[in-house]
């Protein structure tokens, strides 16, 4: 084996692939990288097992061949290379690596020892805007637990409705909606949370995806790029049956002016779960905190109010990350009464809403 290419594409390459590898793996082999040369072209392999991916960049092969190398060690020589180019060629058992005049030998790893990789379908193609999923990933990975008990909860739920596509994320305690109009698209996908992670990495924006799945895999391909995912198996709950059809107590209030409320209410708290009382009434939206330590803090905000007065207690938190996310100027806080969930809608026709359940008073 035996090739040269640009080192400036090989480190993007690298970062992204470094994604979709274990940094602290049970099997060691999770750390590595598997590298070819083939035709015109360096083709990268990472996987951890819960993500397939295959990157290429073009190269000048001079000598086709495989080798398995550690990933951060290769990542940091061509990161930290003095070159435009970089000369790869096995020497014996290490893999020879050369940067202007710095000069490197890896260990390598018997290549057989890398997974073998699922391969994706041909029929059942669906493409979708690189830019959506983006966007998609952004809206609902804040409220995507990493290790819930009950494993579904544990990704986004991409589920493809007549006129609408609908990304899903919950914690069991809010619920984030992101329903772009598309029309045409059937797909059933549970995607792991990490695997959300390594799509950014990859997605430009500005790409088509081509996406396929099966029972057990989604596949995910782009210009240089195919993302083999390990799909989280079981049935993701009935999120559309908590959505309230009617509520009775309506605020709409300005998204930024919200935000910088709870922030300034909430430096007296320490801690991740930030207790915050909201009473709405007389077109005022009163925030009201208290800490034993650090003592007490109020805001009001002036609202359009329909309703009697009603005072609910929410995860500052919570309410933060979702507001963040609306474009509009101004949302909806609608409640149907002090025990549900409170529902986040943009005042503006935006594909995208938030459930928060409110916290025991």
């Amino acid at each position: 084996m035996k090739l040269i290419c640009d080192r400036s594409l090989l480190e993007k390459a690298l970062t992204k692939a470094k994604e979709a590898t274990e940094k602290k793996a049970a099997l060691p082999i999770l750390t590595n990288f598997l590298l070819s040369a083939e035709g015109e072209n360096l083709i990268l392999k990472a996987t951890d097992l819960e993500n397939y991916l295959t990157l290429s960049i073009p190269a000048t092969v001079i000598e086709e061949g495989k080798v398995c190398v550690h990933s951060k060690k290769l990542a940091e020589i061509v990161k930290n290379g003095n070159c435009s180019e970089i000369i790869f060629s096995l020497s014996g058992s290490n893999l020879a690596v050369e940067c202007g005049r710095s000069k490197f030998k890896l260990a390598t790893v018997d290549v057989d020892e890398f997974p073998e990789f699922p391969k994706p379908l041909e029929e059942n193609k669906t493409n979708l805007e690189g830019k959506l999923l983006l966007e998609a990933i952004d809206r609902t990975d804040y409220a995507i637990p990493k290790d819930a008990e009950n494993l579904v909860l544990n990704g986004m739920y991409i589920k493809g409705k007549e006129e609408e596509l609908h990304f899903v994320g919950t914690d069991g305690h809010r619920l984030a909606i992101y329903k772009p109009p598309v029309e045409g698209i059937n797909l059933n996908l549970l995607l792991p949370k990490k695997s959300l992670k390594v799509l950014k990495k990859l997605v430009s924006g500005l790409e088509d995806l081509e996406i396929t799945s099966s029972e057990n895999f989604a596949f995910v391909k782009g210009e240089n790029w195919l993302l083999g995912i390990r799909l989280l198996e079981g049935e993701y709950p009935d999120y559309e049956a908590v959505i309230p059809s009617e509520t009775n107590y309506n605020a709409l209030v300005e998204t930024e002016e919200l935000i910088k409320a709870l922030k300034r209410v909430t430096l007296l708290v320490e801690g991740k779960v930030k207790p915050v009382r909201i009473t709405l009434g007389d077109n005022l939206l009163r925030l009201e905190v208290s800490d034993p330590e650090f003592g007490e803090a109020s805001d009001e905000i002036e609202v359009e109010y329909i309703g009697e007065p009603i005072s609910v207690e929410f995860n500052a938190k919570y309410l933060i990350e979702a507001l963040e996310k609306f474009d509009s100027e101004k949302v909806w806080l609608k409640l149907v009464d002090g025990d549900s969930p409170a529902l986040l809608e943009a005042e503006s026709s935006e594909p995208y809403l938030c459930l928060i359940m409110p916290m025991t008073i």
